[in-house]
């Protein structure tokens, strides 16, 4: 009985769907978007803001891991400078010889032929020149810090990566659930049009009956109280169907169009959740999260092992060129060096800086362990929820099966006289609800499924 429900659950909404997919053949229709749900998710991934920006930061972290290799490569510098003073930094004259004697001497021979020969009592120095470098410095040895921020980069790379992938999981569930919302919504107008057909053509076999006088107004005015009921209903439903779409469109990256049709729908038996349940220890330990929880531990450790490098001993060589003419000639200069820095004073507070790191990493632990068991408890949840979503399913089918045959019943009553147009209504109106409640229920499921399946890291059928 139940795979005959649902066989007539299919038909209902397929055979609408398979008009969309026979339309969405022809590119005349331009003002109408056809998607199915693939594609919805497809769009999303490409266009949504999150997806991109987790892309960016992949990027990010990739070229920080670049820019990190670089401290193993020597450190170059170059420079240069050039100054023009009004009057000279140094300046030697005769009177500045200590010696008196000499000092005398070279007064008188200044007196008697230095002007008459043009030459100045006194030299200066320094009043310009040009002095230029470069400077090359080959770390040997920084304390282990050059090795620990390389693999600290690493890390980075391999934590956006899963940020990413935890990114494209929330992303497709969402997608999921604005897709399936859109359905939920056109699935009850459906349901409600196919209702308002036939409460229009009661209406008009009792507005016979009530000229012919067989029955009396009143079932007339029952008809049309609950015509205008379908009707409002169906409009209701119209609006919050639009509304879906937009937020559906917002999210894919799509321009809302003057007409969106999903070409994806409910079809086949719903598979047993008991044939994806995976131990929920074991499926923690290879998911994304505990990935990053694993990887915040081990960046602790690397930070600690930076911070005992500052305490260590550095070792570099390197050379020099330099270039001046200071004296009013050119001079070069090639400088090689080697040098050995001890940071003494870096002992005292790298000890407590040690021990702070000490308690950082005793704190990741602890935090994943705790996330750990928590996320065990999640993915517990969702599948006992998964379980009873199921449950859920298989109840809404039997209320269908139940309400159809109570329909059926009524009418074949009402029509021999058996039954008041009331309790006929009745039956439909509850015939109609069990729809409702067996679409919500499936789409529901699926959701559910899916959602446990991203944290088991499973694939979909």
């Amino acid at each position: 009985m139940r795979a005959n429900i649902l066989i007539e659950l299919a038909l209902l909404i397929l055979l609408p769907l398979s008009v969309c997919a026979q339309n969405a053949q022809d590119p005349v229709n331009a003002d109408v978007l056809y998607l199915s749900l693939d594609s919805c998710i497809q769009k999303a991934l490409r266009n949504n803001a999150a997806w991109k920006n987790a892309e960016l930061d992949v990027l990010i972290a990739e070229q920080t891991k670049k820019e990190a290799v670089t401290m193993y490569f020597p450190h170059i510098e170059a420079g240069a400078a050039a100054f023009h003073s009004d009057k000279p930094f140094i300046e030697y004259g005769i009177g500045d010889i200590s010696d008196a004697g000499i000092r005398n001497t070279l007064q008188a021979l200044y007196m008697q032929y230095g002007n008459a020969l043009g030459i100045p009592n006194s030299i200066g120095f320094l009043e310009k020149g040009v002095v230029a470098g470069v400077t090359a410095i080959q770390p040997i040895y920084a304390g282990g810090r050059i090795v620990a921020g390389n693999k600290l980069a690493g890390l980075g790379v391999d934590a956006a990566k899963y940020k990413q992938q935890i990114a494209r999981r929330d992303i497709i569930l969402k997608c999921e659930e604005l897709y399936w919302q859109v359905y939920a919504l056109e699935q009850k107008r459906n349901t409600v049009e196919s209702a308002t057909d036939l409460l229009e053509n009661l209406h008009k076999d009792v507005g016979r009956a009530v000229e012919a006088g067989l029955v009396l107004k009143n079932d007339l005015l029952r008809v049309e109280l609950e015509l205008n009921k379908m009707r409002s209903n169906k409009l209701q439903l119209e609006s919050g169907r639009d509304l879906a779409k937009s937020a559906l469109c917002q999210y894919i990256g799509e321009a809302e169009p003057d007409s969106l049709v999903l070409l994806s729908g409910l079809s086949g038996e719903l598979q047993n959740p008991e044939m994806f349940k995976i131990d929920a220890l074991a499926s923690v330990s290879g998911s994304y999260e505990a990935e990053l929880l694993d990887l915040s531990v081990e960046a602790e450790k690397l930070k600690k092992r930076m911070t005992l490098g500052e305490a260590l001993p550095q070792i570099g060589f390197g050379g020099a060129y330099a270039y001046n003419n200071l004296m009013e000639k050119d001079y070069t200069n090639l400088v090689g060096f080697a040098a050995v820095r001890l940071p003494l004073s870096e002992w005292w507070s790298t000890a407590h800086k040690l021990k702070k790191h000490r308690f950082e990493i005793e704190k990741a632990e602890n935090t994943r362990n705790d996330l750990m068991q928590q996320l065990a408890l999640r993915t517990t949840k969702i599948y006992d929820d998964l379980e009873t979503s199921y449950r859920q399913v298989m109840n809404a089918e039997s209320s269908v099966a139940n309400a159809k045959e109570n329909l059926r019943l009524s009418r074949d009553n009402y029509n021999a006289g058996l039954v008041s147009l009331s309790e006929m209504l009745e039956a439909q109106a509850l015939y109609m609800q069990a729809m409702d409640f067996l679409t919500e229920e499936t789409i529901n499921y699926k959701i559910k499924l899916l959602h446990y399946m991203q944290l088991t890291r499973t694939d979909s059928n």
